[in-house]
């Protein structure tokens, strides 16, 4: 094999990897901060982790951390899992297809400002994330606002 084709072939081994490794969503807070745990049950992040199980998760610390809840289908309010406006991550791990993205609402009975979470996306630290501009509530931090959410056919 010659020196140019080894390179190549490495090349494209190192490409293929780090493609497979990139989140859907990331933002430059992502990093655990040093000395920084990763709190929350072991269950809860393997789910997390796991293939796609249809469901979206939502966790009250950053970092998948504390308390969690889960849907399988729609939710006009959270406090159904009392989980109403106090979310701090979130990651939607619903099936590939059709009405695989969820939509995250400001308000109770999918009111307000909204945010798409794309298949297979999260947010871990949502202290830097904003509602778009797009009714009540827009502008606001994502952390601890989220009351509603329903599946979508696409963000």
């Amino acid at each position: 094999m010659s020196a140019n084709r080894g390179k190549f072939v490495l090349a494209a081994a190192l490409a293929a990897a780090t493609l497979g490794l990139a989140p859907a969503v990331a933002h430059a807070q992502d990093a655990v901060p040093a000395g920084a745990a990763k709190a929350g049950t072991a269950s809860a992040r393997t789910a997390a982790v796991a293939a796609a199980d249809g469901n979206l998760y939502a966790w009250e610390h950053s970092w998948k951390g504390g308390r969690v809840a889960a849907w399988s289908g729609n939710s006009s309010n959270w406090a159904d899992r009392n989980m109403r406006n106090q979310a701090s991550s979130v990651h939607n791990n619903g099936y590939p297809g059709a009405y695989d993205d969820v939509r995250l609402y400001w308000d109770a009975n999918y009111g307000g400002a909204s945010y798409c979470l794309p298949n297979g996306s999260y947010l871990m630290d949502m202290r830097y994330d904003y509602f778009p501009h797009n009714g009540a509530g827009g502008g606001q931090a994502m952390n601890d606002n989220i009351s509603s959410h329903r599946w979508v056919n696409s963000c």
